[in-house]
């Protein structure tokens, strides 16, 4: 070490006191990137329902297949938390849309599920409206008041797939806007505004107009995690991780592409190896991303090559949203149960895998506690040691291996019911 003389010390030590009697110079904290009003403390699960594919649409409009549509857009599992109304077929003169006003928002409300309509951005990029922000506005109004306030739905997802330019890309810029007024973090009520895309985050259309997004779907259709870091990087610098949802496909009838993301009912010993589970539980580098999507949601159970049309139990949905909460700490929903004839039964729908235990309260000799395991579609049920009786109160809650219990669903005997 250099030595430093009693007269150079006193000058370094004047030196250092001149430099501290200076004010220290207040480091600039970054701002903050993206819009989180819209952004849950618990992921998310989202699905694109396709409407042709409902039973209030006959078959013979869609396609050549000869099976009836059987499901219901009310069957979703409330694990979904976002549903798209996505209308690629030919349902315009079908009973689907008093459905869907009268009968499927009400119910999918009731178990806490929303629902949003999807546009397309060829519809806002050439649509027939001069280049003024006047056009724009009324122009988005329009889009809300047709398909967003007749049906008592959510918001609008506009599925971005293509790159529009010159003109098409100002208009679409403009009526992007607009929107965001209406709907979107910016308009400062609770409607949804989705942009989902197949797409880097680094487009000319998204860099103008990504701070009016409620959430960003990227369709990773068949792509796996490997290169989701990166792609994800195209997006960083303008939404936040929570304002981000990777998505899977289920297997289309007649369908060209084998993505391979999820097929057949949900097996936990293989499903680690696929797309769709890969997703559930990639998180970028800094962040926890906003939740997961799928497409084709009505296809869950089915395998590439199978065009029949089935009912789904909705094995995937039900399993990779349990693998998504308790990976994030997040406690069930509370499961359904209801009471057998026979008084000693309990039964329900839960969360797959999930352990769920009845206890029994109230006065008189009562039943043992007792406990089993959700099967893979969520279905369970217990056989209780003694019946049930008035007053008594069975209380049901189920839990993931690292969550907590779930809020108590509650069972009676009500003899007026027989």
């Amino acid at each position: 070490m250099k030595r430093i003389s009693a007269i150079g010390l006193g000058a370094v030590l004047t030196g250092l006191t001149a430099f501290a009697s200076v004010p220290a110079m207040a480091q600039e904290t970054p701002a903050p990137v993206g819009d989180k009003t819209h952004c849950s403390a618990e992921p998310l699960t989202m699905a694109y329902y396709r409407t042709w594919r409902d039973v209030t649409v006959p078959e013979s409009a869609n396609s050549n297949l000869p099976d009836k549509n059987v499901t219901r857009m009310s069957d979703l599992p409330p694990e979904i938390d976002v549903a798209m109304v996505f209308d690629a077929g030919d349902t315009a003169d079908t009973a689907y849309w008093d459905t869907l006003r009268d009968e499927y928002m009400p119910s999918l409300h009731a178990q806490g599920t929303r629902a949003v309509y999807t546009l397309w951005i060829d519809r806002l990029a050439t649509a027939d409206i001069p280049l003024t922000e006047h056009a724009y506005r009324e122009y988005a109004q329009a889009l809300v008041d047709t398909f967003v306030t007749p049906y008592g739905l959510d918001g609008i997802d506009v599925d971005v797939e293509s790159y529009p330019t010159g003109d098409n890309l100002t208009r679409a810029i403009g009526v992007f806007n607009a929107l965001g007024e209406l709907i979107g973090p910016k308009s400062g009520t609770d409607k949804l505004f989705i942009y989902d895309t197949n797409q880097t985050g680094d487009t000319p259309l998204f860099e103008a107009v990504s701070d009016n997004f409620s959430f960003v779907l990227l369709q990773a259709y068949g792509r796996g995690t490997a290169r989701m870091q990166s792609t994800w990087n195209t997006f960083a610098d303008d939404i936040a991780p929570c304002q981000f949802l990777p998505g899977f496909s289920f297997p289309e009838e007649q369908d060209r592409t084998h993505w391979g993301d999820a097929e057949g009912i949900y097996d936990p010993a293989t499903a680690p190896m696929t797309t769709a589970y890969q997703y559930a539980t990639w998180q970028p580098e800094v962040g926890t991303k906003g939740g997961f999507f799928a497409y084709g949601v009505d296809r869950d159970g089915k395998v590439w090559g199978d065009d029949t049309i089935t009912s789904t139990s909705y094995t995937w949905m039900k399993n990779l949203s349990a693998v998504q909460d308790d990976l994030a700490g997040v406690a069930p929903k509370p499961t359904r149960a209801s009471l057998g004839a026979d008084r000693v039964t309990i039964s329900g729908i839960g969360a797959p895998g999930a352990t769920v235990t009845v206890s029994v309260s109230g006065p008189g000799r009562l039943p043992s506690a007792a406990s089993t395991t959700a099967d893979v579609d969520g279905s369970w049920s217990v056989v209780l040691d003694r019946k049930l009786t008035v007053p008594q109160t069975a209380t049901v809650t189920q839990r993931l291996a690292h969550t907590a219990e779930s809020q108590p669903t509650e069972v009676r005997f009500r003899p007026m019911d027989r």
